[in-house]
């Protein structure tokens, strides 16, 4: 039986980026991959899937809604480093254009657009300020965390635009500063609480949802 539990369990996908530029060492993925994934798991009854991501733009156009269509994933959380973050910044929103800075293979995508479809601006349904106040109000927690509606146009945005476009409810980016600034595990453990978070929030909103829909069901059978 509990083979059969853990088979089913819902899934939970972290990125972070690999080296680029001014960052040969990626603090986001250092950091993703020091997640404790066995303390994650036990304790939050998912399957904890990390992944590293190329800093291109083709990479994101191929990996990420593949990742979305294979796993169908309760929670995605993006994680990327930027040089100006002096906290945890999570990023409420992603624009479809405006992606002129080169990547990792001096490429910029066509139009310089997103190639997902959707609107011009997609924000996230998660409540990053509620998860930032909750997240702040913890004493046991080494760092801070603040909410920002600008991710950047690059790569950080890019990616964060494309999952948004395919489920806003369930999807996250983080930014994280570099590891000079906090520790690849203060900035593992900030993650994991912000995943824990993420997943009170969407477990409180689908109960709500359940409990509406019960009377509309009740009324059909009727």
């Amino acid at each position: 039986m509990d083979d059969l539990d853990s088979f089913f369990k819902p899934i939970v996908l972290v990125t972070g980026f690999g080296p680029f530029l001014n960052h040969p060492v990626n603090a986001s993925w250092e950091a993703v991959r020091a997640m404790n994934k066995e303390e994650i798991e036990n304790k939050c009854n998912v399957e904890l899937v990390q992944l590293e991501i190329p800093v291109t733009y083709e990479n994101v156009d191929e990996f990420v809604p593949a990742l979305w269509e294979t796993h169908t994933p309760k929670l995605m959380i993006h994680v990327g480093v930027s040089s100006v973050a002096n906290c945890i910044t999570l990023e409420t929103q992603a624009h479809r254009k405006g992606y002129q800075r080169l990547d990792y293979f001096n490429k910029c995508p066509a139009n310089f657009a997103c190639s997902a479809e959707g609107a011009i601006r997609i924000h996230t349904k998660l409540d990053a300020e509620r998860i930032c106040k909750d997240y702040n109000d913890n004493p046991l927690m080494e760092t801070s965390a603040i909410t920002s509606k600008d991710a950047g146009r690059y790569l950080c945005e890019y990616i964060y635009y494309t999952s948004l476009s395919v489920n806003n409810k369930r999807t996250l980016f983080v930014h994280v500063p570099d590891m000079n600034i906090y520790s690849t595990d203060q900035t593992a453990r900030a993650l994991e609480r912000i995943l824990e978070l993420c997943l009170e929030q969407i477990a409180t909103d689908d109960a709500a949802k359940e409990v509406t829909e019960k009377p509309k069901n009740k009324c059909l059978l009727e």
